[in-house]
């Protein structure tokens, strides 16, 4: 079965995450689009993972859902995005470090320091909770 306690505490953070950050951005004036584009590989994971294990109840062992057509099509989904989305986090991850250090030389870009260091962590948590959740046979 999945992650089921860190795959909610991601939830419950991200959800709070993706809220602070616009408000930040407004604050600071920062271009929105930027800021949607930061939080866009950890958006990704919530919104894929809550719709294969909340909405539709899946799980990330073969075994659990052996009887269940449904629940064989949801598995073999999540088996096919499952290492898309690991890949997508790590990447995303480290360009959040290589815009954080980007962003640390320049004095007026450093109102981007907070979103940058942010989002390198909140993809670090997605790496994490897409990696503990492997499919399994």
């Amino acid at each position: 079965m999945e992650n089921r306690t860190l795959f909610v505490a991601y939830l419950v953070v991200w959800m709070p995450y993706v809220v602070g950050l616009h408000g930040y951005g407004r604050w600071k004036r920062l271009g929105q689009g930027a800021v949607a584009l930061s939080h866009a590989a950890p958006s990704l994971v919530a919104i894929t993972m809550a719709y294969i294990f909340l909405i539709g109840h899946g799980a990330t062992v073969r075994q659990f859902v052996a009887g269940s057509e449904q629940g064989m099509d949801v598995w073999s989904r999540w088996v096919g995005l499952w290492p898309l989305l690991l890949l997508a986090t790590f990447a995303a991850g480290v360009a959040h470090a290589v815009w954080m250090l980007a962003v640390s030389l320049k004095r007026e870009s450093r109102t981007w320091i907070p979103v940058a260091l942010t989002g390198a962590a909140m993809c670090a948590f997605s790496f994490l909770t897409v990696m503990t959740n492997f499919p399994d046979a």
